[in-house]
């Protein structure tokens, strides 16, 4: 492979992922992805704010900074063009051992200065402005919200918008990214400390797993002991040092005082240096050629998406206070969503949006603004967004959000057109099967989010839907599972096995509904309750009849068993119960499935 297969590939064509084919390979002949990229170069350098250096400027840059990283620029293929990434590995130096110096320099001040700008952020969540960093900070934004809208005791119609930034990372001014950091970090008595720690964890199963983590605090911050310092650790977060061995990791000869280990050289003032450097001296290789990035940052590198945030951060503190009245604003890196019940604040909002602010380089491509309201054209210099429903599924950022009840559902319409068996890997040599199993219910917990299964949040039926499509995709990974199972153990040998593994997906689903619910009742014996185990079990039996009765000369073996085992849990379930279920499994509920390729 290595020797004969891999070097044919490599002299013939351009393997790339792409942003919207999950974890499946493009293979473009080198001729034509020539062709592409000399596009893509264009493109970039019309939109951004480059300028062309000579070698023997490189060499002075390098010369006044001896780790003056340059960074190659590459392309990964959209749907409608193509999306340039800094490969962030690459540095100059005369020799190798000097570019490993080098590198190794350079990669221990950026993460130096990212966990400065992380802790700085933590212990002032405002500077983030409307940013969320995950489902996790969505889930926890919009509960708070959900339920103070609620205790209202009436429904106020809300006015949706949602906006997408061009150009987001490349549009930043870099004196504005300048002051929003020096006002975190440049302070005269800011001295960072770092703390390197090991974690040594025993799993449910048995598993040992070793990890290394560092903590940077201030010395205001500091926890010189390590009893302090891992009493603050289980404070924060208690799971994630259940069953472990904290062991601390010296960086450095003990100073005086309670065995201060760490390196206590980091001030405030050299990071923002190292930082000012690092935006301002970036030094961007494309094609033969070398330039400076003038405006913008370099999207990429680890800090990209914090620095984008922080600064946006500064803009919504400022400029959008007063839109939040009542409502929410959210921003996922460079997607806005506001849901307000006053209309003129929408229309304000969009407004300007849509007129753009420059001091923060925010302009919105109005091909990809949504809104559920009607919006006069004049007011946007003729300009006129996606207009929905005002009661509809509002998208956004892979969400489908009620505008009336608030709700939320999963949106799978960024699976259409696309192979769910690319997007799975397991080790299927060595004990396939067992892997298989532990694949599928590792996956199946990260889709089990508290934002699709929280009762307080979603009502019943909601949730039931959000549980089938959950089983439902589970399946089509299913069988995208077998057919990657060596030819010797197909499902005929061994259909307890799979059945059994059918039957712990709905027992893993439901167990994880029962945590993300804690305090709700939700069965009873006899299979009543609000909803009892037999009821995961009847959409999970029902998600999979479906999909492997499209294959049923792989899985006829498998089809009688599970229509059997639903049967019997029709007869335990309650007549008001099946109701609910049966209006879950509406094939018209699902449409989005039947465009998977697998």
């Amino acid at each position: 492979m290595d020797t004969y297969v891999v070097e044919l590939l490599r002299s013939f064509f351009y393997v790339t992922e792409t942003t919207f084919q999950k974890n499946r390979l493009f293979f473009y002949r080198k001729s034509v992805w020539s062709k592409l990229q000399s596009i893509g170069v264009r493109q970039h350098l019309k939109r951004v704010r480059l300028q062309e250096l000579s070698p023997q400027e490189v060499r002075q840059y390098q010369e006044a900074w001896p780790v003056t990283p340059i960074y190659r620029l590459r392309f990964i293929p959209k749907p409608s063009g193509l999306r340039p990434i800094v490969n962030m590995s690459y540095s100059m130096g005369t020799s190798i051992f000097d570019k490993e110096k080098q590198a190794k320099h350079f990669s221990h001040h950026l993460k130096m200065l990212f966990n400065a700008l992380n802790y700085e952020r933590t212990k002032h969540p405002n500077l983030l402005g409307a940013s969320v960093l995950g489902l996790n900070d969505i889930y926890r934004t919009w509960r708070t919200f959900v339920l103070r809208v609620r205790t209202l005791g009436w429904a106020p119609r809300m006015y949706f918008v949602k906006a997408d930034v061009v150009g987001a990372f490349d549009s930043i001014p870099q004196d504005k990214l300048m002051k929003v950091v020096a006002n975190m970090i440049r302070h005269p008595e800011n001295m960072y400390c770092v703390r390197q720690y090991a974690v040594v964890q025993r799993y449910r199963q048995g598993q040992i797993h070793k990890s290394f983590r560092r903590e940077v605090s201030t010395m205001s911050d500091v926890q010189p002991y390590m009893d302090q310092f891992v009493t603050r650790l289980q404070e924060s977060n208690a799971r994630a040092l259940k069953n472990s061995v904290v062991i601390e990791q010296v960086l450095g000869l003990p100073t005086h005082g309670p065995h201060l280990n760490f390196f206590l050289n980091e001030a405030g003032c050299s990071l923002f240096d190292f930082f000012q450097h690092f935006v301002r001296n970036n030094i961007m290789k494309i094609g033969g050629r070398c330039y400076i990035q003038c405006q913008g940052i370099p999207q990429g590198c680890s800090l990209s998406t914090l620095l984008f945030s922080l600064c946006f951060g500064d803009m919504e503190n400022k400029l959008f206070a007063e839109v939040q009245q009542d409502g929410l604003l959210l921003r996922f890196v460079d997607d806005f969503l506001l849901v307000t019940p006053h209309l003129v604040q929408a229309k304000a909002f969009l407004r300007a949006l849509v007129h753009g602010i420059p001091e923060y380089g925010c302009t919105i491509n109005l091909q990809k603004t949504m809104v559920n309201f009607p919006m006069e054209t004049g007011t946007l210099d003729g300009a006129a967004p996606h207009q929905l429903p005002a009661h509809c599924l509002f998208p956004w950022c892979g969400l489908l959000l009620d505008t009336k009840t608030l709700e939320v559902f999963y949106d799978y319409t960024s699976y259409t057109r696309t192979s769910v068996k690319a997007s799975l890997t397991f080790q299927h040599t060595f004990k396939a099967g067992r892997s298989m199993r532990h694949k599928l219910l590792a996956v199946l917990r990260l889709k089990c989010h508290s934002l699709f299964l929280d009762l307080q949040v979603n009502s019943l039926q909601t949730v039931c839907i959000n549980v089938y499509k959950i089983f439902l995709l589970q399946a089509y990974r299913f069988h995208a599972c077998v057919l990657q199972l060596p030819f010797d153990q197909n499902v005929r040998k061994n259909p307890a096995f799979f059945l059994g593994i059918i039957a712990s997906t709905a027992s893993c689903c439901y167990s994880v509904l029962k945590v993300k619910n804690t305090g709700v009742t939700l069965g009873a014996k006899g299979a009543s309750g609000l909803f009892p185990l037999e009821a995961a079990r009847w959409l999970c039996y029902e998600a999979f009849l479906i999909k492997l009765a499209s294959h049923s000369a792989v899985y006829s073996c498998l089809l009688g068993p599970l229509r059997a085992a639903q049967k019997q849990l029709c007869q335990k379930l309650p007549a008001a119960t099946m109701a609910i279920l049966k209006a879950t499994a509406d094939p018209a509920l699902s449409t989005d499935f039947e465009t998977i390729l697998d």
